[in-house]
């Protein structure tokens, strides 16, 4: 894999690439600058980060569809996280390997009886963008280093080739990133590396 200048959407399994040293991308030098200066920083408003849940061998991820509850899936088991809270509501320690090779995962807890969509190691995807233009992005410049970007509401880390301001901030770094993106309510949206889970919410809600 290239390790300079990959661009990666949330959860993708393969980075289009923004720009190695073998291709010829000059025009994307201005993206590169910028990106290659920031440094993680709180989430603009109405973000905040809420809580940070240790994981160990985490493999796939999933929203609800209609809440803030999070399926984990691990070497150790599944689990429930209330995004809102951070709370920890159900917990299956049992090997749980069933319709991995889907993407899905059945629910335990307040989500039994729900199939949900997972996003992880196999692949798949959380979603990106809310419904009010919030949205994310991956960034790997230097391979394995994914760079986790908050994007303002109908902008873009492309902006700055058109002489817009930059509108965005870089909310974490991760080598081992399992998943990113949203619930399905754009209330929260949640970070995943191979050991724990970043949560981040909405100030008004």
């Amino acid at each position: 894999m290239a390790s300079v200048g990959a661009l990666r959407t949330c959860g993708a399994p393969a980075p289009l690439t923004l720009g190695v040293s073998h291709m010829n991308t000059p025009h994307l030098d201005p993206v590169r600058k910028v990106l290659r200066s920031l440094q993680v920083e709180a989430p603009p408003s109405p973000w905040k980060k809420l809580g940070m849940v240790a994981i160990g061998g985490l493999r796939a991820v999933g929203f609800d569809r209609s809440s803030e509850l999070l399926l984990v899936v691990s070497s150790a088991g599944r689990g429930v996280i209330d995004c809102i809270t951070c709370a920890k509501l159900a917990r299956d320690d049992a090997e749980y390997y069933d319709h991995e090779e889907y993407l899905e995962a059945e629910g335990i807890g307040p989500l039994s009886g729900t199939m949900v969509r997972m996003s992880g190691i196999l692949g798949g995807g959380l979603p990106t963008t809310t419904p009010d233009g919030w949205s994310l992005e991956v960034i790997t410049l230097e391979w394995p280093e994914n760079n986790i970007l908050l994007v303002e509401p109908y902008c873009s880390i492309y902006d700055v080739l058109y002489n817009k301001p930059s509108r965005f901030k870089k909310i974490g770094s991760e080598s081992e990133l399992r998943a990113c993106g949203f619930s399905f309510t754009g209330n929260t949206f949640i970070v995943a590396s191979s050991s724990d889970i970043t949560v981040f919410g909405r100030t008004n809600g």
